[in-house]
């Protein structure tokens, strides 16, 4: 098992926490590279192929140029804002849970398309119905719904199309190229891959796999090469193994740097 301090990438993550509340980079060689401090805390990011970050504070939406100097800003008025993308057509994906509600957005804060995430009547709080979303290559909207203990796939013109129960409260899920879905499941500490049945055919537990204390999985990525790295929001970590043979690639602990991270973006 590689010491904390030892991770081989660089990466963009949002410390979603009072102590620090702001975006870091960091280098594969462990410094502290750029820092943008937030006026909330900040929750989800995307990076743009150009060096724009996009990022999610509990209340609004923003864009930071290359130089990470804030350029635009959608604000909303209750809490709060899950999940932030780019989208192909340059406009922005916006995961509102205050209107139970994913949309795109442009640059004018026009909504041009939405879709609607049902609440049920046990719903509370309200910021509670879902966490990460992510538009997947073939159009639709893919969403970890977190009260409901679910992954749920919506089309912007039929609404619902899949869903699958989880064992948990999910907090992000990808869409695999075999089209099964990877899904991290907050303080279960564990990562599952669902078939379209929604079937479990592979799980990761931080505990059983890795002799790690339980922490708290929020934000997950996949690289092309299998590596699966996940922020651990509750010890303050980032943990990098290969999904397929469990193999540790890195660990991220440093709390100089990095607290209570939730999404987070690994450089290239």
């Amino acid at each position: 098992m590689p010491e904390p301090g030892s991770f081989p990438f660089g990466f963009i993550v949002a410390e979603h926490d009072a102590r620090h509340q702001r975006i870091i980079m960091v280098s594969c060689a462990g410094e502290l590279i750029r820092c943008h401090d937030c006026d909330d805390l900040p929750l989800d990011l995307d990076l743009r192929a150009d060096g724009h970050l996009l990022l999610t504070t509990r209340k609004a939406v923003i864009e930071l140029d290359a130089d990470w100097r804030e350029i635009w800003r959608h604000a909303i008025d209750e809490v709060f804002i899950a999940a932030c993308q780019w989208l192909p057509d340059r406009s922005i994906l916006v995961a509102d849970t205050s209107r139970a509600q994913i949309y795109a957005l442009n640059h004018n804060r026009d909504i041009l398309r939405a879709v609607d995430v049902p609440r049920t009547p046990d719903l509370n709080p309200p910021y509670n119905l879902f966490r990460n979303s992510r538009q997947i290559d073939n159009g639709r909207i893919l969403v970890a719904c977190h009260h409901d203990r679910k992954v749920a796939e919506f089309d912007w013109e039929h609404g619902l199309v899949w869903h699958a129960p989880v064992e948990g409260t999910p907090y992000q899920a990808l869409r695999l190229p075999n089209d099964r879905t990877l899904v991290s499941l907050g303080p279960s500490g564990r990562i599952v891959e669902l078939d379209r049945d929604g079937l479990v055919v592979r799980r990761y537990d931080m505990t059983a796999d890795h002799g790690l204390e339980r922490g708290w999985i929020a934000g997950i990525t996949l690289q092309p090469d299998g590596t699966v790295t996940y922020s651990d929001s509750k010890h303050d970590r980032l943990v990098a193994f290969d999904w397929r043979t469990k193999a540790v690639r890195g660990i991220f602990q440093n709390r100089q740097i990095l607290f209570h991270p939730s999404t987070h973006v690994i450089l290239a």
